[in-house]
């Protein structure tokens, strides 16, 4: 009876996990120069729920210590999403939100000697947390049921298959015997009837 409840937590814990879980997408780095991205996010099961989004972006001067900066997050219809402007200077938190399914353009600008890094995270089982606990709880019910009836049903017929031998046997008209002398009927070696004559 132990074994469904840790079965339980295990499973729930895993999908705790799952949920959780962000896929990053990297939109610029410093090792290159800076470009407009664009990034296509595809919902689960091709549904249109939104997804929990973060976005991390930092900023280096490579020949300058100041100079302005910004980014864009841009829609499919044009609309601007999320945005961020400042300096240099300026140390920025990253931006937390949600974003629907689709495709979206990522605009940065910065003056020259200034690179950036930029990753978006999107975690797109998160929206789905309660609906997977739900159906693993419920799927894990169902086995544990279906498990007890196997295992009922395998016991039946073990029983079955017993009682059905023992009628065959009490009804056999016959019995095997064993055939041939006993080992207590054999003579020992000093009763043989064949002896050694005497004086040989």
């Amino acid at each position: 009876m132990l074994m469904w409840p840790l079965a339980f937590l295990i499973i729930n814990s895993l999908w705790v996990g799952i949920s959780d879980n962000a896929a990053p997408y990297e939109i610029n780095d410093y090792e290159h120069s800076i470009e407009t991205r664009t990034v296509n996010l595809d919902g689960v099961l091709g549904q249109d729920r939104p997804m929990p989004a973060t976005f991390e972006f930092h900023f280096s001067g490579q020949t300058s210590d100041s100079g302005s900066v910004s980014w864009k997050i841009i829609d499919s219809s044009q609309q601007t999403v999320a945005e961020w402007s400042g300096t240099l200077d300026d140390k920025p938190e990253a931006w937390e939100g949600e974003l629907n399914p689709g495709n979206y353009r990522v605009e940065t600008t910065a003056d020259e000697g200034i690179l950036t890094e930029q990753i978006l995270y999107i975690q797109p089982f998160s929206s789905y947390a309660l609906e997977g606990h739900f159906a693993l709880s419920i799927l894990l019910v169902l086995v544990a049921f279906a498990e007890s009836i196997v295992r009922k049903k395998s016991k039946q017929y073990f029983s079955n298959k017993g009682s059905a031998r023992q009628q065959l046997d009490a009804k056999a008209p016959f019995k095997r015997l064993n055939t041939g002398p006993s080992d207590d009927d054999l003579l020992g070696l000093e009763e043989s009837p064949w002896r050694t004559p005497k004086g040989l």
